[in-house]
C-alpha cells in the first residue's frame, strides 16, 4: 500500500492536538465483520523527515498549485485563466483578496469588464472562486484545494474559511447547501 493522503490528514490533525508524532503508525478501520483493514500507512522515513522539516519552519510560506488544478485550468476560457492568475498573484496569505473591484481587475489585466464578469462566473461555477459582498465591496477567496498561499499549518484553516464563504452558481446567485439537522 502506498502513502495515503487520508493518513497524512489524520496525522496533521493529530499533530495539532498532541505535540509529538508516533513513528511507524498505520491507520486501520474495523469492518462489519470485526476484522481490521489497513487504510493508510506511514510515510517512508525520507518523506517523514521532509514533512517534519517543513513543519518546523514556522515562518515558511508557500504558493502551492495542486495537481488537480492543472486539469481544471485547461478547461477554463482564456479570460477566466487570466483572471485566476491575477487573483493568485495578488491574493494575501490564506487566499484572500480584498479591495479589488471589476475596474481594478480591468486596469490590471486589460480585459473588458464583460469578459471579467464572465470569467468570475465561470470560476464561481467551477467552485474555484467564492466571494462575499459587504458594503458594496467584494472579498474574494480562491479555493485552497486547488491553489494555496500561506504556511502549511494554516492550510486546513483556509479550507474551513473557504467553506464559510457564499457558494455561487454560474449566474453568481447564492446557492444554499441543504443542511441536515439531527434531533
Amino acid at each position: 500500500m502506498e502513502n495515503n493522503i487520508v493518513f497524512d490528514l489524520v496525522l496533521l490533525e493529530a499533530d495539532r492536538v498532541i505535540a509529538h508524532r508516533m513513528k511507524d503508525f498505520d491507520l486501520y478501520y474495523k469492518d462489519i465483520n470485526g476484522s481490521f483493514e489497513k487504510i493508510g500507512e506511514a510515510y517512508s522515513s525520507e518523506v517523514d523527515e521532509l514533512v517534519s522539516s517543513i513543519m518546523k519552519r514556522k515562518k515558511m510560506r508557500y504558493m502551492i498549485s495542486f495537481v488537480d488544478s492543472i486539469d481544471l485550468q485547461e478547461e477554463l476560457r482564456p479570460s477566466a485563466y487570466r483572471v485566476l492568475r491575477f487573483f493568485a498573484k495578488h491574493m494575501n496569505y490564506g487566499n484572500v483578496l480584498k479591495g479589488y473591484g471589476i475596474r481594478d481587475i480591468n486596469d490590471a489585466t486589460n480585459l473588458n469588464t464583460a469578459y471579467i464578469t464572465s470569467a468570475i462566473k465561470q470560476l464561481c461555477a467551477k467552485d474555484i472562486l467564492r466571494f462575499d459582498v459587504e458594503k458594496g465591496r467584494r472579498t474574494y477567496m480562491i479555493n485552497p484545494i486547488y491553489f494555496y498561499k500561506g504556511s502549511m499549518k494554516k492550510l486546513f484553516y483556509a479550507v474551513k474559511e473557504y467553506e464559510k464563504m457564499t457558494l455561487r452558481n454560474e449566474d453568481l446567485e447564492e446557492e444554499y447547501k441543504q443542511t441536515e439537522t439531527i434531533f
